[in-house]
């Protein structure tokens, strides 16, 4: 498995990917064209050979950065790529200075908040109704 930067025509096989996980953001194709050249956006792709197995895209700006949408092929999944992605992620926003990373995950999507627990995050707060009537979401954050 390799990791790289998407590139725009990456944008149908990244949403073919998106598609097989509910709890993705539900970009689409033109969501993730629309995102991938933005000055402050970055998806990365987890790759096997040539196919794209997962990817994370966050927004980074001024020290502060937030995860917007993560899904990994459910052929791969809990074989690493999840967290592959989530430290190579990281690793990379340290370099460019110290900072505050966030995302937002379903309260009950334990996998994910175990992912995230694994990789340094810590709970911070609840957003109520993020997800619709009665579907709350988790705020965890870490600083780097």
């Amino acid at each position: 498995m390799n990791i790289r930067r998407a590139l725009p025509l990456d944008a149908e096989e990244l949403a073919r990917v998106e598609s097989t996980r509910p709890q993705a953001a539900g970009w689409g194709g033109k969501g993730f064209a629309g995102e991938i050249p933005q000055a402050c956006s970055c998806v990365w792709c987890a790759c096997e050979e040539k196919e794209i197995i997962g990817f994370l895209a966050l927004r980074a700006a001024a020290g502060f950065a937030e995860i917007l949408n993560v899904a990994v092929l459910p052929a791969w999944a809990k074989k690493g790529v999840g967290f592959a992605l989530l430290s190579h992620t990281l690793k990379d926003l340290k370099k460019q200075g110290p900072y505050k990373v966030s995302l937002e995950v379903a309260q009950d999507n334990l996998p994910a908040q175990g992912l995230y627990t694994k990789a340094g995050f810590a709970k911070l707060g609840v957003r109520k109704d993020f997800y619709g009537p009665g579907k709350d979401a988790l705020i965890m954050g870490i600083n780097i």
